[in-house]
């Protein structure tokens, strides 16, 4: 089943026209599917809806954050899934939810299948340093607190 476009006229549009023109061509093939399989349309219609009130972003946190050993800090892994880029952070945050550190791991393709390989395990190795793994724990960024407060 495809959904004809011209592409050539794609790539003459502002980002933000493109992310509509790529969820408009989604919704038509989905609906094709919907009705070639009989299914109720509503949750695919409600993504739908979704996306265009968030302004086409996709922005999220992946896994739940973490509490520092002492629970005096969280960390989390904040991911921007654009068109052409994800940028993968770590952040850290204070009792407050104020932020104190945003380092950047990761700016790779949007492709999950690469992007997935640094997002391992998020683990404090102690009061100050909290670090994200890759997927085989084989490397890992971590942001050190004192660095930070002391630098």
């Amino acid at each position: 089943m495809e959904i004809g476009y011209d592409v050539s006229e794609f790539f003459k549009l502002e980002e933000q026209e493109k992310k509509g023109v790529v969820l408009d061509i989604l919704k038509q093939g989905i609906d094709k599917v919907v009705k070639l399989n009989n299914w109720e349309s509503r949750p695919f219609d409600d993504a739908y809806n979704c996306v265009k009130e968030a302004s086409y972003k996709n922005e999220y946190v992946w896994k739940k954050p973490k509490s520092s050993p002492n629970r005096t800090y969280k960390a989390e892994v904040y991911i921007n899934h654009g068109l052409y880029l994800c940028e993968i952070y770590l952040i850290v945050r204070d009792k407050n939810g104020q932020e104190i550190v945003k380092e950047l791991v990761s700016s790779t393709k949007p492709d999950e299948i690469i992007f997935s390989y640094y997002l391992g395990e998020l683990n404090w190795l102690s009061n100050y340093e909290v670090a994200l793994f890759n997927r085989p724990k084989s490397k890992y960024v971590s942001v050190h607190l004192k660095e930070v407060f002391f630098n």
